[in-house]
This record gives structure tokens, sequence and C-alpha cells, in this order.
């Protein structure tokens, strides 16, 4: 948690603040365009960048979201995801990692990169970090979206596509908060899971093999709409995990553009 006299404010934001509103109506309005939701999105800093001014932030956090070809869904999933975290008091920056041309996909590899230029940012210094799926849009504003001292939590056991049931208990795809401890002590994503799919589970037994428990909200609030989208090839070398190739290998990669208002967007 932050200092209780950081900016000045003397009062530490609340938990639940009175500015939750439960479960939301979702707009799933398929011609949104970018103006739509920088007109939409209020009171956000160029780069995505959004902290209260009313009481002192509970934590700094970085959301990453790992993106390709899905522009729809990035809209959809800004344009509720800035509301939501406004309405939860968070200090937050929104990141979205692209990766660059048309090789197969490596989503564990470009979040390690988002993680690393997240951190090397100093105003403010991120102390939790969100790894957020592009076709997840919260349903429910009780879902905290915080990092727990203690141990990594998975926010989305309900997604409605799987009928708002976890459907295994080593789980962990689609929200995923860590401290940057925790991620450290993981050795970040595998950097070994080529197209889509796997290197969440194997980011669940790294941090297994870490010592930790991961945590969940219950299923009536860590809820999910998902934004439908066509089914993407496979990963490879699915079948086995590694406690090697995540972030703690040196990392290089150019930044390629940094684009608009509502979000913090580079390719890599």
């Amino acid at each position: 948690m932050m200092e209780d006299n950081e900016k000045g404010n003397p009062q530490l934001c609340s938990l639940y603040p009175p500015t939750m509103q439960g479960n939301g109506l979702i707009d799933m309005s398929s011609n949104m365009e970018w103006t739509d939701i920088e007109q939409h999105v209020k009171h956000v800093q160029i780069g995505g960048i959004y902290s209260p001014s009313d009481c002192t932030p509970r934590q700094h956090l970085a959301i990453i979201i790992p993106f390709r070809n899905r522009e729809y869904q990035l809209k959809m999933l800004l344009r509720h995801l800035h509301p939501f975290l406004q309405r939860q008091k968070r200090s937050y920056r929104i990141f979205v990692v692209e990766q660059f041309g048309n090789g197969t996909f490596n989503k564990g590899l470009i979040m390690n990169v988002a993680f690393n230029h997240a951190s090397k940012i100093s105003a403010p210094v991120f102390n939790c970090f969100m790894f957020h799926d592009v076709d997840l849009i919260p349903e429910n504003d009780y879902n905290v979206y915080e990092c727990d001292q203690h141990g990594p939590r998975h926010l989305a056991p309900a997604v409605d596509e799987l009928r708002y049931f976890l459907m295994y208990n080593d789980l962990i795809g689609g929200v995923l908060a860590v401290t940057k401890d925790q991620f450290m002590k993981a050795n970040g994503w595998s950097n070994l899971y080529w197209g889509w799919g796997f290197e969440d589970d194997d980011m669940n037994h790294r941090l297994r093999h870490a010592g930790y428990r991961v945590s969940r909200p219950p299923n009536s609030i860590g809820r999910y709409k998902m934004i439908r989208h066509e089914k993407q090839v496979p990963a490879s070398n699915s079948s086995s995990y590694t406690f090697a190739g995540g972030v703690l290998i040196s990392l290089s990669w150019t930044v390629i553009s940094f684009l608009h208002l509502v979000v913090h967007r580079f390719r890599i």
C-alpha cells in the first residue's frame, strides 16, 4: 500500500469505495471508433494514466494487455476497463504490447518485455502488475484489481463462455495479478511457447515451484464476459514445463511506436 501522505492526501482510498456499483451492463456495440472511446473515457492522461484525486491510492497498477489483430476487442475492453478501475479508485496505467510483424505469436515473451518496460518507469513506481487478456471484460467492480503481498491473485475464475465455472483448479489464465517480487521469483513467463496457449499453465507451475498459492475471488464476483473471436493456432511445446526462458534471461527489444490517449501502446 502507499504512504498515507502521498500527494498530500491524508486518507487512504477505500478497498470498496462508494463509487462501486457491483454488476454492470456491458455495451457490446460493434461500431465503435477510437474517437468514441476517447470521448467515453474521462480523466485519463495521455498514455492511459489515471490516479484518484480525492484519496491516496492503495497501489500503483501496471495493467499489461498482450495484443495482436484484435482491434475490436481492445476498443471494447478499454471502453469498460477505464471506468471500472476509476470506480475502484485505482491508480493505474494501461500498457498494450503488440508483437510486430506476421511471425508466430509469443504471448509470454511480449508480456515479459512489457513487465521490464513498465518496471523501468519511476513515476510512479508500479508495485502491482496485472496481466489481462484483451477479450475479457470484468462484469462486477467488486472484483478488486489489487495485488496481495502473500501470493498471486487469479481474478477471472468465472467466464460466461465457460458457464461461469472454473475449468480446473490450476487455471490462472485471463487476468493475473502479481507483485514484482512474486513475478521475479517465478522467473517471469516462459518465452518458449510459440502460438496461442499453454503459457498460463506454465506460469502456474512456476508460481507453485516458487512456493506460492494462488487466491481467487468467489465466482459470483470474479465474473467476465468474453468478446468472441476466431480461435487461434495452439502453441507448440505444449507438453513440458520449464523454469528457464523467463524474464530473468536477458531480453532485448525495440519499441516501434507509441499511440494515443487512452492507452500506452507499443509494438516490439
